[in-house]
């Protein structure tokens, strides 16, 4: 007899809750969902508008905006919560992918793909072992290798702004004897250069953890 695994969908769309609720009971029995939500509050780890779950795998679809900005920290609040995870991609930048994945997802699966792959997926992680869909992983080998290059200048810019004892933009122009303004394009063409190769840095957090996966930042 299969063992039963347990599952909370998160999406802000109740359709697709209840269409993959009813394929996975029509289709992969052994897959129970527990409860459907809109939305996880990651600071107390339970799931917003319903009673709290204890689901053995949790499948996040597309998340409100303030959640979506958030998506690793979702992951890792779930994990948290003893839950592995499942994400359900839908046209989010590779690097949201790589930072939930990062943050523990085990399982991938573009949401637009057959019920079959979640169920899959679902299987996967229930059991602690990692499923990414074809697509997914082809995205993920296209980029394996990308590397923004910098300039000497830029390097020494971005190790002053962003490295181990950071400086304000000021300092920055003080020690390379240039103006704000000019450190400020530089770091405008380093953010450039990363959204060009399909890696979002908006912000410094960001560009900081993109700077030191590259090898630019000790």
């Amino acid at each position: 007899m299969a063992t039963l695994t347990s599952v909370l969908l998160i999406d802000r769309h109740q359709l697709l809750i209840d269409s993959l609720s009813q394929w996975l009971l029509m289709n992969a029995p052994e897959i129970r969902v527990l409860a459907g939500t809109s939305s996880w509050s990651h600071e107390d780890g339970t799931p917003q508008g319903d009673a709290a779950v204890k689901a053995d795998v949790a499948v996040v679809g597309e998340l409100h905006g303030s959640e979506a900005a958030n998506l690793a920290g979702i992951v890792s609040s779930l994990r948290a919560s003893g839950m592995q995870v499942v994400l359900l991609a839908d046209r989010q930048p590779l690097m949201v992918i790589k930072s939930a994945l990062d943050a523990g997802a085990l399982a991938v699966v573009p949401k637009s793909a057959d019920p079959g792959h979640t169920a899959a997926a679902i299987r996967a992680a229930a059991s602690g072992r990692r499923y990414l869909h074809p697509e997914i992983t082809g995205m993920l080998d296209s980029t394996a290798s990308t590397r923004v290059e910098l300039s000497v200048r830029e390097r020494r810019l971005v190790e002053l702004y962003l490295g181990p004892m950071p400086r304000s933009i000021r300092e920055v122009a003080d020690v390379l004897a240039i103006s704000e303004q000019t450190v400020k394009s530089h770091l405008h063409r380093v953010r450039q250069r990363y959204a060009a190769a399909g890696f979002n840095v908006g912000n410094i957090i960001s560009l900081q953890e993109q700077l030191r996966k590259d090898g630019w930042l000790g």
